[in-house]
């Protein structure tokens, strides 16, 4: 199995209907955290899958979207307070 990465993805965008498409876009990757804030494990290839479908859909002159990958050490010192965090995918697999 392919190792995975978690990616926290954010955006904004003066459009409704672009953020819309974010949103639903980003939901077949990941948990949403927030209004506009995923948070995604993915593959190498999802994550060019994603990023080049995210292109496509903003407005460069207008939209932001900011992907920060979040290294396996800091994985584990994620504090979550109220709701308790979605659950993750294994990261490695033992046969």
């Amino acid at each position: 199995m392919a190792r995975t990465q978690l990616w926290i993805v954010a955006y904004d965008s003066p459009s409704d209907q672009r953020r819309r498409k974010l949103a639903q876009l980003l939901q077949g990757y990941g948990q949403r955290l927030q209004w506009s804030v995923f948070e995604c494990r993915l593959r190498g290839d999802q994550f060019r899958a994603l990023r080049w479908q995210l292109e496509r859909r903003i407005d460069a002159g207008q939209d932001r979207v900011c992907l920060w990958p979040v290294a396996g050490q800091q994985v584990v010192s994620i504090v979550t307070l109220g709701l308790p965090p979605p659950e993750a995918e294994p990261i490695d697999y033992i046969l």
